[in-house]
C-alpha cells in the first residue's frame, strides 16, 4: 500500500485525539461519584504509599492502585491505623479471601476521616487516565505502520471517542491501565518479530511485565501473545533464548511492584486451598510458589482469579439470571455496547478484507485477541464489558484498515456519527449502550452491574434532588459512595453497600411529595437473591421514571401511590424493619383507605 506524503501538520490530528480523550475524560469525571471498586482500590494504593504492606486487597496486583495512591500526597489524606487492614494467614487463603476489611478502611479513608473525597478521587482517576496518551499515541503508530497515516488518525480519533474506553479510563480500577500497558508491549513484540532485537525485546519485556503488575489476567494476554509471536518469528531458537532473558525482567518488575515486601519461593497453598481448582492449575500454582521468585500475594492473587472464575458471579443478561453465566455473554455484550460507528467501521474493515486480504502482520494481533474472546466466554464471570476492554483497541486498528474506503463525505458521516455517539451519553460513559437498541434508557432490559449502574450516578442524583427542594425520600443505592456525604437525608430500603451508614432515618407520613430513587442495579435485582428475594422492585420496572439521574438511578414519584409503599412496607417486614413497614402501611391506607383489608390479609399470612 502506498504511503501518503509527510505534511508539516501531520501529528496535529493525533495530537487533537489525546486532547479531545483527556478533555471528556477529564470533564466527565467531576460530575461522577466513585463506582463500586473504586474507594476500595485507591484507599489500598494509598495504604500502599504509607505502610508499605500489601497483604491486603490480594485479588489484584499492586501497581495501578500504587500510581493512583500517588494522589494522597496531593491531598495529605489522612488515613486510619495498619491495623484495620491486616489479614490473618487464615484471612489471605485463597478459598476464604473477602474484601470486608479493605471497603471498611475505603469507607472511613473517603467519609469519616475529614478528607476531601472528591479531590482524592479526581487526582486518582487522573492518574489512571493518563495511560490514554501512550496508548492512543501506540495505536496511531501501529495503525501507521500497518495501513497509513490516514488510517492511524482514524483510529486514534475512534479510539479517543470510544465510550467504553473512556467509560473505564477515567476510573481507579485495574481494567484500563492493565489494557493500556498490554497492548503497548504487544506493539513492542510485534516489532520483536519484525527485527528479533534488544531494542525492541526490552521495551516489550518492561511493558509486560508492567501489564502482569497490573492485573492477574494478563497472564492469557502474556502467553497468546508469546505464541503469536512463537508462530511469526523468523528465527525461533533466537526467540526462545530471548524469552529466557526476559523472565528474570518480569520477575524483578512484579517483585519491585510490591517493594520487594513479600516472600518467593515457598510453600504458599497450604490444607486444601487449591483444592475447589482444576488440577493443571493447582500443579502450577505449588510449583511456581516453589521456584518462580514471585510474591506469595501476588500468586495469591493469581489463584483468587482462577477460583472467582470458577465460583461465578452473580449476572444478568436480556431479562435472564445466573450465576455461572453464558458463552454467549460477551459476543452480545460487545454488540449491545458498541457504537454505531464501531458497527458500521467493522462492516467495513471486512469488506476491505476481500479487497486487500489479511496478512500476517494484522493475524499477529488478530488470533490473540480471538483466542482472548473464546476464553472470557468460558468464564463464568459475565460481569461487564469492561472484562472485554482488551479487545476494543485492536477493534479500532483493525477497523482503521477500512479508511482507504472512506472518501469526503462518507468519512464526515462517520466522524459526525462518532462524535454525536460519544456527547449523547457524556458524562454517562458507563451507562452506554447502541442507540440503535434504545440507549441507555433501554439498556435496564439487556445488561447491568459495571455495564450500566456500578453506582457512579448519586453525585448527579444528589443535584437534582436539591433542586427539586429536597423532598421526603426512599433510597435504594447500589455503590459505595456515601448519600450523606453528598448531602442527602433518606429513608434506606434495601441499601446495596459494601459499608452501611448509621442512624436510621424515617420518612415523615404527612408529606406532599415524597419519592423512590432506586439504583439500576437494584431495581434489576441482580444481588437480591443472597436476600432471597430476587426482584423486589419489580412493581417500578412498569412505570415510567420522573427523572434517571447519571442514566443509572431511576426516580419515582410515589406521592399518590398505595401500592409503592404497600410494597415497600412489605418488603421492610420481611427484613424485620417493624417501624418502617408500619409508617410505609400507614401511608398506603392515608392514600387509600380500601388497602387497609389487604394489609391485614398480609399480616395473617405473614404474621
Amino acid at each position: 500500500m502506498k504511503k501518503p506524503k509527510k505534511s508539516k501538520h501531520s501529528f496535529l490530528p493525533l495530537i487533537i485525539s489525546i486532547a479531545v480523550f483527556l478533555m471528556l475524560g477529564g470533564m466527565s469525571v467531576l460530575k461522577k461519584s466513585p463506582v463500586y471498586d473504586e474507594t476500595l482500590h485507591l484507599a489500598d494504593g494509598m495504604a500502599y504509599h504509607k505502610f508499605h504492606n500489601f497483604r491486603f486487597g490480594i485479588e489484584h496486583p499492586p501497581l495501578l492502585r500504587y500510581i493512583a495512591g500517588f494522589s494522597s500526597y496531593f491531598t495529605k489524606a489522612v488515613l486510619p491505623d495498619e491495623a484495620s487492614l491486616v489479614r490473618t494467614e487464615n484471612e489471605i487463603r485463597v478459598n476464604t479471601w473477602s474484601p470486608g476489611k479493605d471497603f471498611v478502611f475505603a469507607d472511613t479513608v473517603f467519609f469519616k476521616n475529614g478528607n476531601d473525597a472528591a479531590r482524592l478521587l479526581f487526582t486518582g482517576r487522573m492518574l489512571l487516565l493518563l495511560l490514554g496518551i501512550p496508548l492512543i499515541l501506540i495505536i496511531h503508530r501501529w495503525a501507521k505502520e500497518l495501513y497509513g497515516e490516514k488510517a492511524a488518525n482514524m483510529a486514534a480519533f475512534m479510539l479517543a471517542l470510544s465510550p467504553n474506553m473512556l467509560a473505564h479510563a477515567r476510573l481507579v480500577t485495574t481494567d484500563f491501565g492493565s489494557v493500556a500497558f498490554s497492548v503497548m508491549a504487544s506493539y513492542f513484540l510485534w516489532k520483536y518479530t519484525k527485527k528479533q532485537n534488544l531494542k525492541n525485546l526490552l521495551p516489550a519485556s518492561i511493558l509486560w511485565s508492567l501489564a502482569l503488575a497490573s492485573k492477574h489476567t494478563v497472564i492469557f494476554y502474556f502467553m497468546a501473545f508469546h505464541l503469536s509471536a512463537f508462530f511469526f518469528t523468523g528465527d525461533k531458537k533466537k526467540f526462545l533464548a530471548h524469552f529466557l532473558i526476559q523472565v528474570p525482567i518480569i520477575i524483578f518488575i512484579i517483585n519491585l511492584s510490591y517493594m520487594f515486601a513479600e516472600p518467593v519461593c515457598g510453600n504458599f497453598f497450604k490444607g486444601g486451598e487449591l483444592n475447589s481448582l482444576p488440577v493443571f492449575v493447582r500443579g502450577a500454582l505449588n510449583l511456581a510458589s516453589k521456584i518462580s521468585f514471585l510474591p506469595e500475594t501476588y500468586l495469591k492473587g493469581v489463584a483468587y482469579s482462577f477460583f472467582h472464575s470458577r465460583r461465578g458471579h452473580s449476572a444478568y443478561l436480556l431479562g435472564m439470571y445466573s450465576v455461572r453465566g453464558w458463552p454467549y455473554y460477551f459476543p452480545l455484550a460487545i454488540i449491545i455496547k458498541s457504537t454505531l460507528a464501531g458497527i458500521v467501521l467493522s462492516m467495513a474493515a471486512i469488506i476491505s478484507a476481500t479487497r486487500a486480504k489479511i496478512n500476517r502482520d494484522e493475524l499477529f494481533f488478530i488470533l490473540p485477541a480471538a483466542a482472548f474472546l473464546i476464553f472470557i466466554m468460558k468464564s463464568n464471570l459475565n460481569i461487564g464489558i469492561r472484562h472485554a476492554l482488551f479487545l476494543w483497541p485492536f477493534a479500532f486498528l483493525f477497523f482503521s484498515r477500512a479508511r482507504r474506503l472512506l472518501k469526503g463525505p462518507a468519512l464526515a458521516a462517520m466522524v459526525a456519527l462518532a462524535l454525536f455517539e460519544n456527547l449523547s451519553i457524556f458524562p454517562d460513559y458507563i451507562s452506554h449502550f447502541n442507540f440503535v437498541l434504545g440507549g441507555p434508557r433501554q439498556g435496564i432490559k439487556y445488561l447491568g452491574d459495571s455495564n450500566l449502574d456500578w453506582g457512579q450516578g448519586l453525585k448527579q442524583f444528589a443535584g437534582w434532588w436539591k433542586k427539586e427542594g429536597s423532598p421526603p425520600l426512599i433510597l435504594s443505592y447500589f455503590g459505595s459512595g456515601s448519600p450523606r456525604y453528598y448531602g442527602i437525608t433518606y429513608q434506606g430500603c434495601m441499601m446495596n453497600t459494601p459499608v452501611g451508614e448509621a442512624d436510621e432515618f424515617i420518612n415523615p407520613e404527612n408529606t406532599e411529595k415524597e419519592y423512590f430513587a432506586v439504583s439500576a442495579t437494584n431495581l434489576q435485582g441482580i444481588y437480591f437473591g443472597n436476600f432471597g428475594q430476587t426482584k423486589p422492585f419489580t412493581y417500578f420496572l412498569s412505570k415510567k421514571p420522573v427523572k434517571i439521574c447519571g442514566s443509572s438511578i431511576y426516580v419515582y414519584d410515589i406521592s399518590g401511590d398505595y401500592l409503592a409503599h404497600m410494597l415497600l412496607g412489605a418488603i421492610y417486614r420481611a427484613h424485620g424493619k417493624k417501624e418502617l413497614s408500619d409508617s410505609e402501611f400507614r401511608k398506603a391506607v392515608r392514600i387509600n383507605p380500601q388497602a387497609e383489608k389487604t394489609i391485614r390479609d398480609y399480616f395473617s399470612k405473614n404474621g
